[in-house]
């Protein structure tokens, strides 16, 4: 075999490449699937960028406002004969809506609406401070209701949905009061604080709901005896609504909302962070409106479930 000057024997192969290159080995050649490969970094990039703008720039799963009321105040919230026409109390008087929230008006009333109570005989009553009138033809005109209540300062005021000639009162200076005569003679049957009255009936029953010191009561006798409920994990309740026939109840305040179908035996929190000042609830209890402390407006048509824009 023969040797090289140096003894070595030459290599069997030798490639061609190294010969061409006078002895020095070309660099090898990479594949093409080393190659593409290569991009691989890059393309992860810039779908990781691609994603995170689409996040950013997806809009908030979050509760969506309606309307923005722009009153200086919340007092009240109610809906009407069914779920597209809305009442809004506050300092200066009623808003009305016939779309569901999604534009209003005012009414002919210019008085502190702190309390609001349509009925389904197409009356509404308002209570506040200093305030005690009644409108008959749906907020076209009002007039003043001539009552014995020893104050006209009223700080909370519900009616019975089966009969609007019931109606009850609470006073600033204490007591809740009651009327079976659309509010011209009332009588005091109970003598603690209490806020936010709530009436509801159902099977030949009313029952008056309401917020004590001690948390949520309720009463079946009018307002004479109060027990108590299971209370939202609100602090403070400052809103409440029932559906006529009180088996939904919704609590309110700065926390959130909290909802029960039981009829305030026990209690789910909603997930609605803005906080509620006022809440309603339609008669069915599938829709609920709620005005913020600074005057949004929401509305959920699934119970409360979802929180979308109109």
């Amino acid at each position: 075999m023969r040797r090289t000057e140096r003894g070595e024997l030459p290599p069997r192969n030798q490639d061609r490449r190294t010969r061409r290159a006078g002895g020095r080995a070309a660099p090898a050649r990479r594949s093409s699937r080393w190659r593409s490969w290569g991009w691989l970094p890059a393309i992860v990039a810039i779908g990781l960028g691609v994603a995170g703008f689409l996040l950013l720039s997806r809009p908030s799963s979050g509760p969506v406002p309606w309307a923005k009321l722009g009153t200086q105040d919340v007092h009240s919230l109610a809906f009407g004969d069914d779920a597209s026409r809305l009442l809004f109390g506050h300092h200066g008087g009623i808003s009305e809506s016939r779309d569901g929230g999604r534009t209003w008006t005012a009414l002919a009333a210019r008085d502190d609406a702190m309390g609001m109570a349509p009925a389904t005989d197409g009356s509404i009553v308002v209570a506040g401070h200093e305030v005690f009138t009644a409108s008959g033809d749906g907020g076209a005109t009002w007039t003043s209701i001539q009552t014995d209540l020893p104050s006209l300062d009223i700080h909370g005021f519900a009616r019975d949905p089966a009969d609007p000639a019931r109606m009850w009162a609470v006073l600033a200076t204490g007591g809740l009061y009651e009327s079976l005569d659309r509010g011209r003679t009332f009588a005091k049957v109970f003598g603690n604080d209490l806020v936010f009255p709530v009436a509801a009936s159902a099977a030949g029953t009313t029952h008056l709901f309401a917020v004590s010191a001690s948390g949520l009561v309720v009463s079946k006798d009018g307002g004479r005896t109060f027990a108590p409920l299971s209370s939202p994990k609100l602090f403070p309740i400052a809103a409440l609504a029932a559906s006529p026939g009180g088996e939904t109840l919704v609590g309110g305040g700065p926390d959130g909302l909290w909802r029960s179908d039981d009829g305030g035996q026990s209690w789910r929190d909603l997930g609605f962070d803005p906080g509620a000042a006022a809440v309603s609830v339609s008669h069915d209890g599938d829709v609920i409106a709620v005005v913020t402390r600074d005057t949004a407006f929401f509305r959920s048509d699934d119970g409360g479930a979802t929180w979308p824009g109109p």
